[in-house]
Formats: structure tokens, C-alpha cells, sequence
């Protein structure tokens, strides 16, 4: 084997004629990824959101059951659930598409994590609000609706931000099913054309798309901090 020049790495990692009519397959393969990112952020903040309200209940059954989802979204590796739920459930004659299974199974294990952060956010607001909201004749739901979400998303928006970015990245787990994500779409081409290449493109994708968010959300924590 012949010794590794280190002249030799941009031409192995950073090899532009390797890329030369593959990019419409790596933006294809972009595309998809942000579509799966943005059902499943959209989803699971929604159902995070239910998670919450129904933890701030009195239902002691239902509230067992709810910690239980928790630690079972916790012990779980997603790559495992996403497994199970494509390939385990047809035995069960319970089929879903590959796109669909990648956004039950995120959605599902991110709901947990982020109904515990509005949870947090929920009762980090004053009772003083509540008690005036319903000294003011507004209902339980509409204190919650008017009041109590609207603060709690604006405390918690950073660790949405945080369980948003962790979205975008589990989306890489897709390629283990019929879907041509981004991570995907690049092993193809770096299976076919023999080269890593591909692979580092995507990784330069995905940072694109991460960097912006990671770095508001250092921001919306840094001015949380200079709140308090």
C-alpha cells in the first residue's frame, strides 16, 4: 500500500470533478432532509405542547403513564424505534411509508423532551398570573391560550431551539430506509464515483443549515441569562 502524501487529502476529501452532475442529486437529497426537519419540528412542538398541558394536570394515572413515555423516549435509541416501526410493525399488518415512519418516529421521541421543557417553562410563571387571568372571568383554557403558552414559549425558546437543531440531525437516521435524504444521496454518489467527497459536501450542508441555528440559539440563551 502505497504511503498516504498529505498533498493527496484535497484531492481524496475535496474533489470538485467528482461533484461534476451530482449536485441535483445531493440538493434532492437537501430537499427532502428540510422537508422531513420541518413536518417533524412543526409536529413535535405541537404535541410537546399537549404533553405539557397534560403533565400540569391532576390526572395521576395519566401523568404515571406520561413519565413513563419519558423514560421509555429516553432509554430508547432513535435508531432502534425508527427500526422497529418500519420494519417491526408490518408483522403487525401496520405499514407506513419510509417518510412517514421517519416523522412518527421523531416526532415521537422529541414530543417527550420538549413537552418537559414547556412543562418547566408553564410553571416557572407566576400563580399571581393565573389567579389574576381568573379574577378577570377568563377561563382555564383561555388563561392558558392568552396567558400562561405565550410566556412559556419565550422562556423555553431556546431549548426548542436546542430539540430543533437535534431534529435536523436525526433526520441523517432516514438513511437506514428507502429515502434519499442528504446523507444518503451522498453515499450513493460516493459509493458510485469511489470517493469520499460526497460525504463531506453533505456534512458542509448540514452545517450550513445548523451553524445559524445553533448560534441564535446561543443568543437566545445569552439574553435569557442577561433577564434574569
Amino acid at each position: 500500500m502505497d504511503e498516504l502524501n498529505i498533498r493527496d487529502l484535497p484531492r481524496i476529501f475535496f474533489n470538485m470533478e467528482i461533484m461534476e452532475g451530482q449536485w441535483s442529486l445531493l440538493f434532492s437529497g437537501l430537499w427532502v432532509t428540510l422537508e422531513i426537519a420541518v413536518v417533524s419540528i412543526v409536529l413535535s412542538t405541537f404535541f410537546g405542547l399537549l404533553v405539557a398541558l397534560m403533565r400540569i394536570g391532576n390526572n395521576k394515572l395519566l401523568n404515571a403513564l406520561l413519565i413513563a413515555y419519558l423514560e421509555f423516549c429516553r432509554a430508547t435509541p432513535i435508531i432502534v424505534a425508527l427500526i422497529v416501526v418500519y420494519f417491526g410493525l408490518p408483522f403487525l399488518n401496520v405499514t407506513f411509508s419510509p417518510f412517514a415512519s421517519a416523522v412518527i418516529v421523531i416526532v415521537f421521541i422529541h414530543a417527550a423532551y420538549i413537552g418537559e421543557a414547556f412543562r418547566a417553562g408553564i410553571l416557572a410563571i407566576s400563580k399571581t398570573q393565573t389567579e389574576a387571568a381568573r379574577s378577570l372571568g377568563m377561563s382555564r383554557l383561555q388563561t392558558l391560550i392568552y396567558i400562561l403558552i405565550p410566556q412559556a414559549f419565550r422562556l423555553v425558546l431556546p431549548s426548542l431551539a436546542n430539540q430543533w437543531t437535534g431534529i435536523i440531525k436525526d433526520t441523517a437516521i432516514c438513511t437506514i430506509l428507502a429515502i434519499t435524504e442528504l446523507l444518503k444521496a451522498a453515499q450513493i454518489i460516493s459509493t458510485w464515483k469511489a470517493n469520499p467527497t460526497p460525504l463531506v459536501m453533505s456534512t458542509l450542508l448540514y452545517l450550513i443549515i445548523l451553524i445559524p441555528l445553533t448560534v441564535i440559539t446561543m443568543q437566545l440563551e445569552k439574553r435569557r441569562g442577561l433577564k434574569k
